[in-house]
Parts: structure tokens; C-alpha cells; sequence
């Protein structure tokens, strides 16, 4: 590597260690000669805006509105980086024949390319958050932004300065991938895909936090109240718990038979969301004869892993007298069963209420009664609807704009 090259190495290692004030210093060094041109000294200004910009998108300022670090009208963190982008390009466009200038001219290009990355994942993240307020949206269109995003940027900012930047970009987008693809194989009924994503997504984030090792805050050893981890990171961290939480409770029996009942409900209560014990919980504290979570025969399911299907997890483990009749009655009220709906069914030939959301498309929830409930009752309406959205992930999704400071 070049001695130029390894100025900018330099400032990109320490934005991706997320040691934002050295990389100012190290450029703020580079300006000492009083006479550096006018080109060098507008592209090193540039990137102590840019390292300011990138310390805002690693705390999710990019679904904020009020960034009070930057003059400018609109300044949302998306029109910041649009603005650099043009910026650069403008010192790009302006450099002529000197060797000196040549460099520039090609850092420039690919940072231009790298804040075009950037600006495409603010608006992957708005999507994913619309997930949380959008029920016509879903996973797979997520999915499919995540691979456009992905192509559109394999071949940008290739050069060998912005490495630390192009990997840690990578990482980024590969564990979104993942995790997406997570909850489409989940909607599946997708074991041992399912867990080899997770997997994926899990090495992901350790090798990411192991760039991190040499942030500032680490070496001086200052102690948080919170973790010292950036926002975006921590959230990615709580997308994977969310999934891995679904995961365990859509092949609860699978897993069940690879342990001891008591290491499975050790291993459960480590989890994000201890799905399976608040449904055993609900059950005996409302007295349910059962809560399950079942599919419509619409689903493309491994039928290995499935023995008792359409049943996916049921509390008690065991099949209802009733299932023909919850399947019918799914398949007669398919259409009143929308997302965020309750809906309450009593039998007064067998004395049952049947309790019934939808989770995601082709999957239910039933909660079984054999009495009569009220579908005013808080605590019923109450335990089905954050379980669902827990289930779909919304909580995890808002909070990309309701993130606690």
C-alpha cells in the first residue's frame, strides 16, 4: 500500500472501530503545511463532516429529523449525506493533472460510491421500520430490497483505502440478509434453514463487534451504564434475539427431544422473548384447556419435523378433540382473520370459546376456552395481541425510531 493510500486506511480504520475523534485528529494533522492546496485541504474538511455523519448513522440518527451537529436547513441525516455526496463529487470534478490531485480525484469516486451505500441503507432501514405501522408489507419485500442493495454496491468503492469501510458495509447488509430470510423460512416451517441462517447471522455480528475491539472507550477502559456498543449494533443484536426467539418457539418440540425438559426451559428463559413459557404461563393462570399456535395447510413444511402438523406449538403438548373444527372454522373466517384482529368464537353445541389471531400469512393463534369468555376481556385480548406482534416483530422494527437515549 501506498504512503497516501495508508493516510486514508488510516482514517477508515478508525471510523470502522468507531473511533470517530481520532480519525478527525488524523486528518486534522494532514492540514499543519500552511500551503496545501485548496483541493486537499476542501476533501480533508470533507471527511471530518463525513466521520461526524457516519457517528450519527451508528446511533440510528437516520430516522430522526434534528441532527443539531450540522447548519443546515433540512437535516435529516439522509440529506446530509446526499449533500457530502455532491460535495465530493464537486472536488472530484474540480481535480486536474497534479499525481496529488489524480488520488483525490479517485478517493472521491469511491467515497461518492460509499455514501450512495450509505443513503441506500437509510432507506432499507425506513422500510423495515414501515414493517412495524405497514401490515401489507412483508419479509419478502425486505428481502428483496436487502439483495438490491447488495448488488448495487458490489462493485463501488473497491479501492484499497476504503477496505475497513467495504467490509464492515458488507457485514452490515449480510446480517440483514440474513435474518430476513430468517423470517421467510420461519413462515416456511424451515428447521435446518432456518438455523443455519441464524447461525450466519450470529458469526456476522461477533466478527463485526470484533472490529470494535480498539474503540476508544475499550482502551481506556470507561465503564457504561448502558452497553458501549453502538445503537445500530445493539439493535441488530435485539433483530437476531427476536428471530432466534421465534425460531425457538416455532420448533419448541424439535429442539425439546435434543434435551432435558428442565436444560430446555434454561435454555428458553436466556432468550429475548420466553415465548413458550408465557403461553404455559396464560394457560394455567387463565385456565385454557389449550393455546396453539397451528397452520392452515397452506404452508410448504417438512413433514420430518412435523409429525403433528398442522399443529406447529401447543400447550398442553398435545393434540385437541377440536382441530377439525379449528381448521374449519379458520378456513371459514379466513377473510375477518387480518392482522391486529381478535376474534372471538363460542360453540354452544360444546360450550367452547375459541379464541383466534392471525400470526403471519397461512398461521394462527387459538386459544381454547370451555366456558364462555367475553371479548372484552383485557387479559385475553391482551396476552394474543403481544404475542402475535412479538411473533411478527414489530416491537423490534419501532423501535428503530423510539430508541432510548
Amino acid at each position: 500500500m501506498e504512503k497516501d493510500d495508508e493516510f486514508l486506511h488510516i482514517y477508515w480504520s478508525h471510523v470502522s472501530q468507531l473511533c470517530y475523534e481520532k480519525a478527525k485528529e488524523h486528518v486534522e494533522k494532514e492540514k499543519e503545511p500552511k500551503s496545501s492546496p485548496t483541493l486537499w485541504m476542501a476533501f480533508l474538511n470533507l471527511l471530518q463532516q463525513l466521520a461526524l455523519a457516519e457517528k450519527n448513522y451508528m446511533d440510528i440518527g437516520f430516522l430522526q429529523t434534528k441532527h443539531k451537529s450540522f447548519l443546515r436547513k433540512d437535516n435529516s441525516l439522509r440529506t446530509i449525506y446526499e449533500a457530502l455526496k455532491n460535495d465530493f463529487k464537486k472536488v472530484e470534478d474540480n481535480c486536474r493533472g497534479s499525481i496529488l490531485e489524480r488520488r483525490v480525484q479517485k478517493w472521491c469516486r469511491n467515497i461518492v460510491q460509499y455514501i450512495a451505500g450509505r443513503v441506500n441503507l437509510i432507506d432499507l432501514y425506513e422500510k423495515i421500520y414501515n414493517l412495524s405501522i405497514n401490515k401489507q408489507l412483508h419479509f419478502n419485500d425486505i428481502d428483496s430490497s436487502i439483495e438490491t442493495v447488495i448488488n448495487r454496491n458490489r462493485d463501488g468503492f473497491t479501492d484499497i483505502s476504503l477496505t475497513p469501510a467495504r467490509a464492515v458495509f458488507s457485514l452490515e447488509c449480510e446480517i440483514l440478509q440474513q435474518l430476513f430470510k430468517t423470517l421467510i423460512d420461519l413462515q416456511r416451517l424451515q428447521f435446518l434453514p432456518s438455523l443455519a441462517l441464524i447461525h450466519g447471522a450470529h458469526t456476522r455480528l461477533a466478527a463485526w463487534e470484533s472490529k470494535m475491539q480498539s474503540r476508544e472507550s475499550w482502551k481506556l477502559g470507561i465503564v457504561f451504564k448502558n452497553s458501549p456498543l453502538p445503537v445500530l449494533f445493539q439493535w441488530l443484536q435485539k433483530l437476531k434475539g427476536t428471530v432466534l426467539s421465534k425460531f425457538s418457539l416455532y420448533f419448541h418440540d424439535t429442539l425439546a427431544q435434543q434435551t432435558t425438559p428442565s436444560d430446555m426451559r434454561h435454555l428458553c428463559a436466556k432468550l429475548h422473548y420466553d415465548h413458550y413459557q408465557k403461553m404455559v404461563t396464560f394457560q394455567r393462570k387463565y385456565d385454557a384447556s389449550y393455546v396453539i399456535i397451528l397452520s392452515d395447510n397452506q404452508v410448504c413444511y417438512d413433514t420430518r419435523d412435523y409429525d403433528s402438523f398442522p399443529i406447529i406449538v401447543s400447550y398442553p403438548p398435545r393434540s385437541p378433540n377440536q382441530l377439525e373444527i379449528i381448521l374449519r372454522m379458520i378456513s371459514d373466517i379466513s377473510q375477518e382473520l387480518s392482522v391486529d384482529k381478535i376474534i372471538y368464537k363460542f360453540s354452544t353445541q360444546e360450550q367452547c370459546t375459541y379464541v383466534l389471531s392471525t400470526i403471519e400469512q397461512n398461521i394462527y393463534l387459538v386459544i381454547l376456552f370451555e366456558n364462555k369468555k367475553s371479548e372484552k376481556d383485557s387479559f385475553i385480548n391482551h396476552f394474543a395481541m403481544e404475542l402475535c406482534q412479538n411473533l411478527r416483530c414489530e416491537k423490534v422494527f419501532a423501535s428503530l425510531k423510539n430508541q432510548t437515549k
